[in-house]
């Protein structure tokens, strides 16, 4: 975890230290969802001390909102959420992608107090830049490829209802040839529909318009300047190539 993100996590322990649990949460108890044990297991558990899968529980079997108990439940949860999320040990049993996808819903850029606003899109802001340092290869029968895909990053602050220009300017300004690194392998990624580049992603089934935008984004000529100068920024072949083929339209 970077300096940054130890610094927001730490603070938002701080910011959302005022909610509190009841004796019970709002969710789920059906066969697929949370059992009552580990209901309990989530109320007298440090919070600090709530392992991801436990926590993944809650996000899966959480499924309606309310701006009263469940807001505060969230509330309480999201420091913990943030903490997990930045050790890239999200509590979510699909992943990355849509772990917070239950702020998203609760509307909390519009009714939430401006100071736990602000946190998240800077706990947003600091995950992204740092995300870009992950450049770890893994070879696939196609060839050597990111091992992290920087898409699960867009979307999570996309379906948590981040700001998504917020965060793309984010990208744009961070340093290469990292940033132009993530950039070459997503446009793997990128489909032409009516017209448009879309950003190809089952999770951004309903959130065309960022579909489109983040498509816009990565195909600009802009970024050709900067990934074919971050080709000879790096001497990895494996990176070269990834470079390389996000050349070819």
């Amino acid at each position: 975890m970077t300096p940054e993100l130890t610094a927001i996590v730490e603070e938002a322990y701080r910011v959302f230290g005022r909610y509190q649990l009841a004796d019970t949460l709002t969710v789920c108890h059906c066969n697929v969802c949370m059992t009552v044990d580990v209901e309990r297991e989530l109320i007298k558990t440090p919070l600090r001390q709530i392992p991801s899968l436990t926590l993944a529980e809650y996000t899966n079997s959480a499924h309606d909102w309310d701006d009263g108990p469940v807001a505060r439940e969230m509330r309480y949860f999201l420091p913990r959420y943030f903490e997990l999320i930045a050790a890239y040990d999200p509590p979510d049993n699909i992943g990355l992608d849509i772990c917070l996808r239950r702020i998203g819903r609760g509307g909390w850029r519009s009714k939430w107090p401006v100071e736990e606003e602000q946190l998240i899109d800077r706990f947003l802001d600091a995950f992204l830049v740092a995300s870009l340092a992950r450049l770890d290869l893994a070879l696939w029968p196609v060839g050597w490829r990111l091992d992290f895909d920087f898409a699960d990053v867009l979307t999570m602050i996309v379906t948590a209802d981040g700001d998504l220009d917020r965060a793309l300017a984010a990208w744009d300004g961070a340093a290469d040839p990292a940033a132009a690194i993530h950039m070459a392998a997503l446009r793997s990624d990128v489909l032409t529909l009516n017209g448009r580049p879309c950003l190809d992603n089952p999770f951004l089934e309903d959130h065309r318009t960022e579909a489109d935008k983040i498509g816009a984004f990565l195909m600009r000529d802009d970024v050709d300047r900067r990934i074919e100068a971050a080709f000879f920024m790096v001497s990895d072949p494996r990176l070269q190539q990834i470079l390389s083929d996000a050349m070819v339209r």
